[in-house]
């Protein structure tokens, strides 16, 4: 049984973690003494905010003014109070100045101050922050704020640095750093209405030469808000004197995509572009509105190039459209036109090439290839992936030196490095040299786990080529005795157990598949068709097949195993509807030999040995074609 038709199932994704920020009033956050252990030694006020502001935000332009001390540093050496009053100068005359009151340094205060520093060095957050706040409401200084500020941001307490910043924007509400903080705390924790008249405050500050940036930084704030449905009406309200600005509908269309409203979308998307029909990015946003608007976006992209036929970025999202709306030929030229007028990009060389290897154009596809690693090269970036298509053009040519020259050139810090080594291996042993393929993989060294499981998998296809099916199994085995709850290898055993006739060995490795991973569908296929070669439990073979193309209809594999084991149980009708699907998706030469079977049997001799010499020329070395055709007494 040949393992071209058992495919393993990768693990799957990464499941990503998602924290929302807790948000607590001052006095809830003190009573149950959530700042207890925490610390705010080294985090800024700038730092701590960085989640809510875009990294080019025009409603915060840093100066030195708005760093805030790290919270270990006294407030008094910063000038939290001046003596006798007045503000504290800055070190830069340029910077604006703070509001500060006419208030006197008095020992009391140097004094709240100083215990109020000596427990942040403590971790007594709480009390500090407290402290803070009294001296704020009491001499009026914003600074005593601002410091209140930077130690609730500090504890990640964002209810209560929300609060010190409403008292600290009440205190100097003309200060830009405190107003950009207070919109960018109430953005982040849902307050939109309280932070509208601040965020339209600042974007009339905005020169207007900046305007429309800006008016796009703002709606990249304002889809950080958790309050996403009440976000695009507050977004309209805020751009109500911007509306014949392709930026505020660019804008506005962002949000409404970000809500699922497609239709919404589109018509903020053609009112940007009839605004400014030259308008590359509302293209390229109309392009990327999923599947059920591709064909609106493919004929809007190509109105927007018979415009603008130098628009490089839409012309290449038009290419990948076209590309996902299976228009190759269309996709291919639009290439070609990008390959001519940037005849270095990389993307565009990949793109031709796969698409030649697509229509089985290998020649042109080995020109693409080369030039993408010859530019690869020139732009020291990394042409591994050039390299792989090149070693599989030159290996089904059967060109084994060219192909290891190709695969050689991966450099060992590319993450094709070790997949192009077991590569080699593979090569060596398509030469018959399977003990040198076995020698280059036993060279690799690797300290991870997996990279090691990785090379004891390769090493036993090695073997499995050879059919030195017992060496393959034994290794395997003792790879599933440390690694007994990996799928894939014991996947992989268990295909090696069927080679050897181990049925035992291969169901029980297939059932602990299927009871980690309920879904993996090539595991119910595996078991089944193993059963059904066998002719054996057939209504249990049915059933599994059955389960595993429901979990994956399309399979041509598991369309073949399904049809075989109904041909089996004398469903003929049935078998041969089955497995012309499976043939017509994937021309395989173990599939072939299936049909052709099913169609001699069905009294349509001539038709079967039409499939059996096509499927010869797929694979003339396929056990099970040349098996059934020995059979039935049918010449090669």
């Amino acid at each position: 049984m040949p393992n071209t038709r058992f495919q393993p199932i990768l693990p799957a994704a990464d499941t990503a973690l998602t924290v929302a920020p807790v948000v607590l009033r001052l006095r809830g956050a003190l009573a149950r003494g959530a700042w207890a252990g925490a610390t705010a030694l080294g985090v800024t006020c700038a730092s701590a905010i960085m989640a809510f502001l875009p990294s080019s935000n025009a409603f915060a332009q840093p100066s030195p003014a708005v760093q805030a001390a790290p919270a270990s540093a006294p407030a008094v050496a910063s000038g939290a109070v001046a003596e006798g009053g007045g503000e504290a100068v800055p070190s830069n005359e340029n910077i604006p100045r703070e509001k500060l009151p006419n208030v006197a340094l008095t020992s009391e205060i140097v004094f709240e101050v100083m215990a109020a520093e000596l427990s942040l060095q403590q971790g007594n957050l709480a009390p500090a922050f407290n402290t803070y706040v009294a001296l704020a409401n009491r001499t009026k200084d914003p600074r005593m704020a601002r410091r209140a500020v930077e130690i609730a941001l500090g504890a990640r307490q964002l209810g209560d640095a929300l609060i010190a910043a409403r008292l600290w924007h009440e205190l100097d509400p003309t200060w830009r750093p405190a107003s950009q903080l207070l919109a960018s705390l109430d953005v982040g924790t849902g307050h939109l209405a309280e932070a509208e008249p601040l965020l339209v405050g600042e974007l009339n500050k905005v020169p207007e030469a900046r305007r429309g940036q800006a008016i796009l930084e703002l709606q990249q704030m304002i889809a950080r808000s958790p309050e996403r449905a009440t976000g695009i009406e507050s977004l309209k309200r805020m751009l109500a004197n911007d509306m014949q600005r392709p930026e505020a509908q660019l804008a506005i269309a962002r949000s409404q995509l970000d809500a699922g409203d497609t239709a919404g979308a589109r018509a903020s998307l053609e009112k940007a572009l009839s605004l400014k029909p030259d308008y590359e990015a509302a293209a390229l946003l109309y392009g990327q509105m999923g599947p059920e608007e591709r064909s609106s976006a493919i004929a809007g992209l190509k109105t927007f190039l018979d415009r603008n036929p130098n628009a490089k970025e839409a012309r290449f999202a038009y290419a990948k459209l076209l590309l996902a709306d299976n228009q190759l030929d269309a996709a291919q030229k639009q290439f070609e036109t990008l390959e001519k007028r940037y005849p270095h990009e990389l993307s565009t060389l990949m793109a031709l090439a796969l698409l030649n290897l697509h229509a089985k154009h290998p020649a042109q596809a080995e020109q693409y290839l080369q030039k993408y690693a010859s530019e690869a090269e020139q732009q020291n970036a990394d042409g591994a992936q050039a390299y792989v298509y090149l070693a599989q053009i030159a290996q089904d040519r059967k060109d084994y030196p060219a192909a290891d020259k190709w695969l050689a050139k991966i450099r060992e810090d590319s993450n094709a490095y070790l997949p192009a080594q077991i590569g080699r291996a593979q090569l060596l042993a398509d030469q018959g040299k399977v003990d040198e393929g076995r020698a280059l993989l036993h060279g690799i060294k690797s300290s991870d786990p997996r990279e090691q499981l990785a090379l004891k998998r390769a090493e036993s296809d090695l073997l499995v080529k050879a059919k030195r099916y017992a060496e393959a199994e034994k290794l395997l085995a003792a790879e599933v005795k440390t690694h007994s709850d990996d799928p894939d290898l014991l996947y992989q055993y268990g295909m090696v157990a069927e080679l050897n006739k181990h049925y035992e060995v291969m169901e029980k490795a297939m059932r602990r598949v299927m009871a980690s991973q309920p879904e993996n569908a090539q595991a119910y296929n595996a078991l089944g068709y193993s059963l059904t070669v066998r002719n054996t439990r057939l209504p249990e073979a049915l059933k599994l097949l059955q389960k595993a193309s429901s979990l994956a209809p399309e399979d041509p594999y598991i369309m073949d195993s399904l049809g075989w084991v109904k041909y089996r149980l004398g469903d003929r009708t049935q078998a041969l509807e089955l497995l012309r699907r499976a043939y017509g998706i994937q021309a395989q030469a173990e599939i072939g030999a299936h049909l052709g079977e099913v169609l001699w049997e069905s009294g349509q001799q001539d038709e079967a040995r039409k499939t059996w010499r096509e499927a010869l020329k797929l694979d003339g070395d396929d056990d099970t074609l040349r098996a059934t055709m020995k059979r039935y007494n049918v010449t090669p």
